[in-house]
């Protein structure tokens, strides 16, 4: 716990030093993110060693983010060529490079850097700059809410083959006080800032839903661990493990935000 304190210290400046910044440095952090995440990935799954895959992982999670204001003609066409370049290397290389490897450095790219991509599309949007907080509200809050109920009052055990501590008590818990804490930020947004007004009961219902995927993220990272045997993705961050340790729950937050904004909103009409 003092380690994840410490961490913690250090990791929230650095978020809130993007959190204010212009959209250039969020692209820059979100690289950093994406290319450290995929190495660990990497790593984890096994096609580390392979070279040749190792750089195309590498260089597509620096490109990734850096699509996101391309057209969609034009992402087609990168996407098109950069799996054929991949065909390309199985064929040259058929003896170590093989289909199960492309496949998890493709299934990779989609999880990590494409996925943590759409916190740029967010900070994109009209009132970018205040989504954005949501992403890593719904991450961090949900995470915190689930653990501390679930160390106070938790005993049903939620999914015990795949994170034996994890309880349906904190899960609820995490659930409920993501809810509030979207809820709470929504009324300080409309108390101290003019021109954007947030209709607290969409923020509410966003803030449920992204909770429930906050911790499926949270599950499917502890499974990957299990499958592959390994405690953590990475260990640069004292408590926490890897960079992919600590973004498991926004990877999937980021996407569920963006569609929400876009299909349901959370401003008042």
């Amino acid at each position: 716990m003092k380690q994840r304190i410490l961490t913690a210290m250090v990791g929230l400046p650095l978020i809130l030093l993007v959190l204010f910044s212009p959209i250039p440095a969020v692209v820059l952090a979100v690289m950093a993110a994406s290319a450290i995440a995929l190495c660990e990935y990497m790593k984890a799954v096994g096609i580390w060693e392979n070279k040749w895959l190792r750089g195309m992982g590498i260089m597509a999670a620096l490109l990734i983010p850096l699509c996101f204001r391309m057209p969609v003609g034009v992402s087609q066409t990168v996407l098109y060529l950069y799996v054929a370049v991949l065909f390309v290397l199985m064929l040259m290389d058929h003896k170590r490079t093989t289909w199960v490897q492309i496949s998890c450095l493709a299934m990779g790219l989609v999880y990590i850097p494409y996925f943590l991509s759409h916190i740029l599309f967010i900070r994109d949007m009209e009132f970018g700059k205040f989504y954005i907080w949501l992403v890593f509200i719904g991450a961090f809050i949900t995470d915190s809410c689930a653990y501390f109920v679930g160390c106070g009052i938790g005993k049903t055990k939620l999914c015990p083959s795949i994170s034996p501590k994890k309880t349906v008590e904190g899960a609820i818990g995490g659930i409920i006080g993501c809810g509030l804490a979207f809820l709470i930020f929504g009324v300080i947004v409309n108390l101290g800032f003019s021109g954007v007004t947030f209709s607290l009961w969409r923020l509410f219902v966003a803030g449920l839903i992204c909770a429930v995927i906050s911790e499926i993220g949270d599950l499917v990272a502890s499974m990957l661990k299990r499958q592959f045997a390994i405690k953590d993705f990475g260990t640069i961050l004292p408590g926490h493990g890897g960079i992919l340790d600590r973004c498991d729950s926004i990877i999937l937050v980021a996407p569920v935000l963006f569609l929400l904004l876009q299909q349901m909103g959370v401003l008042a009409a």
